[in-house]
């Protein structure tokens, strides 16, 4: 009996052990809720937002924009008032507010305050207990604010209606702009550095990269790049600008390089490239810099390629490509792409491009040999860099006496190649433009588009470039010499749609093609854009007067542009 007693207690043990295991893994695997993640943040799904009063067109604008940007991020629902109140009864100093530009509450005066002696673009963003800040201390300013706000703040959040508050409860920035160039809903740019690099001087003021004092006569086409393939990881982010000038140690026009280590505010020549294929020749014109992306026969990527011509204007002239292997310092002249006469039947105005469709370097130039046409525009193209092709046609037109020149080119977000020329002869000289999505397929006797906008046109000595900032299109940005329909002011021309359709910008360097001192000088001649590392950024070069028009004539002046998302 006490052994079956036993048992039975054993075995009662045993089960009750079960149950309660049971009862244990059932209770683990209730429907218990887990502890709710925090949420980390300030949630401002019940604020309003509160601008000035008197705001001008552009806050207006940009309030609106900010109020959809957070709706849309946050999924939340905002409204938008005024600072404006009945005298008989004060804001509520309690109410939960996000206070756009210089409202009339305190908190904006105390934000403000926390700028003095800032420069005069610089922002503040300032969180407190139940009102949020966004004020500049000037409207370009308080427009950054918002979008630095956008960016900080509103995009980095996980959760609807909290806003990320890591970046601080006060962020300020000192900021100072040049010049903004703003077309609503489309473009927004900044002009953030404007230099010189080089400028006519008088006899003994310049000292050449030999060290031998010197006389600097008409710089001109002046084209840049930023670098991005070097191998030494230093060298990226350098700008290399070349142009030509004349100066009195010589008496021909030569090539020089120039280097910037600080985005484009000071300038140092580097190196002046000689002619060394063909020694009879000593002058070097109208050149291109081009850094290679990819490697190209015997050049790795990052390798520089200085594309001009050299010429005798009496009697030869040659398309020569000069390489870096350096980032600039050194150049030696490794391959000829063609060859023509002097200046009647000369060849001009390379310009350079490696395809990564295909692995073939181009050379685009401007040919005057062809005696079927007064000039031609035309390229070849090179798997190594040394051995061309046959010459192939872009434009070509119908009247020889037209002459299509000096071809610039960029590819565009939708796959096509957009290039731009002057169309001299019956157009005047006037800009056109072409697209093709085969870059071996140009229609040469296709005269192409003008380029316009409302009444405004452009004429000689074209650039473009697009860039993917700026809008769901990206941007598309055309500059030549002249415009005509207008007011004086020489304008750039932009499209936000790939050439569909245009509209027109100022220039971030102004120049003036009236004074009787600059004809002979090129001012405004041969511009060049470059697209950026970053995609927002555009590096700009052209030939700007000066303040001395008796001698010191022309200047090649640089600006750093940034483009904004719209």
């Amino acid at each position: 009996m006490k052994k079956n007693n036993l048992f039975i207690k054993a075995l009662s043990l045993i089960l009750a052990s079960l149950f309660l295991l049971t009862a244990f893994s059932a209770c683990s695997n209730s429907n218990e809720k887990p502890e709710e993640e925090k949420k980390e943040g300030l949630d401002i799904s019940a604020y309003i937002i509160v601008r000035k009063d008197a705001s001008d067109k552009r806050i207006t604008s940009e309030t609106a924009n900010l109020k959809k940007t957070i709706e849309s991020t946050l999924d939340v629902a905002l409204t938008v008032g005024t600072d404006w109140y009945n005298p008989s009864s004060a804001p509520d100093p309690n109410a939960k507010e996000i206070l756009i530009d210089k409202t009339n509450r305190k908190e904006s005066e105390e934000a403000l305050a926390k700028l003095e002696g800032m420069p005069k673009d610089s922002f503040v963003i300032d969180i407190t207990e139940n009102k949020i800040v966004i004020v500049g201390k000037s409207t370009i300013g308080t427009v950054r604010a918002m979008k630095t706000f956008v960016n900080n703040y509103v995009l980095p959040s996980k959760y609807a209606g909290i806003i990320d508050i890591s970046a601080g409860m006060t962020l300020t920035k000192e900021y100072d702009v040049l010049q903004n160039i703003y077309i609503e809903d489309k473009l927004d740019i900044d002009v953030e550095v404007v230099s010189t690099i080089i400028q006519s001087t008088r006899p003994g003021e310049y000292t050449d990269v030999l060290g031998t004092p010197a006389t600097i006569y008409y710089p001109t086409y002046p084209s840049i790049v930023e670098l991005q393939y070097q191998e030494n990881e230093e060298d990226n982010g350098k700008l290399v600008a070349i142009l030509e000038f004349s100066s009195s140690n010589d008496n021909s026009t030569w090539g020089s390089v120039w280097e910037s280590t600080d985005k484009g505010e000071s300038w140092k020549i580097i190196a002046r490239p000689r002619e060394t294929l063909d020694r009879t020749i000593k002058g070097i014109s109208m050149a291109h810099i081009y850094e290679l992306p990819a490697a190209v026969g015997d050049m790795p990527a990052g390798t520089l390629l200085y594309s001009g011509t050299s010429v005798d204007y009496s009697r030869r002239s040659q398309i020569a490509i000069w390489r870096s292997f350096d980032a600039g310092h050194t150049w030696k002249e490794y391959t000829m792409v063609a060859s023509a006469g002097g200046l009647k039947e000369g060849i001009w105005e390379p310009f350079t491009w490696y395809d990564e469709s295909d692995g073939y370097l181009y050379c685009f130039y401007s040919d005057d040999s062809d005696p079927r046409h007064d000039q031609k525009l035309v390229y070849k193209r090179s798997k190594d860099g040394k051995t061309w092709s046959d010459v192939c046609h872009v434009c070509a037109f119908d009247n020889p006496a037209d002459r299509p020149g000096m071809l610039a080119m960029t590819k565009m977000g939708n796959g096509e190649y957009f290039a731009v020329y002057e169309y001299c002869g019956s157009e005047n000289c006037h800009i056109y433009y072409k697209t093709t999505k085969d870059i071996t397929s140009w229609n040469p006797s296709d005269p192409g588009t003008k380029l316009k906008a409302g009444g405004y046109s452009v004429g000689s000595a074209p650039w473009c470039v697009w860039t993917s900032a700026g809008g769901e299109c990206g941007t598309l940005i055309v500059t030549g010499m002249w415009e005509s329909g207008g007011d004086g002011t020489h304008r750039m021309f932009v499209s936000f749609d790939y050439g569909k359709t245009w509209e027109t910008m100022t220039n971030p360097l102004p120049y003036d093609l009236g004074n009787e001192a600059t004809e002979h000088d090129h001012i405004g001649y041969s511009p060049s854009l470059f697209v950026g590392a970053d995609r927002s950024v555009i590096y700009y070069l052209n030939t700007t007067n000066t303040n001395d028009p008796k001698y010191a004539v022309a200047e090649i002046k640089f600006a750093r542009l940034k483009l904004y998302e719209q």
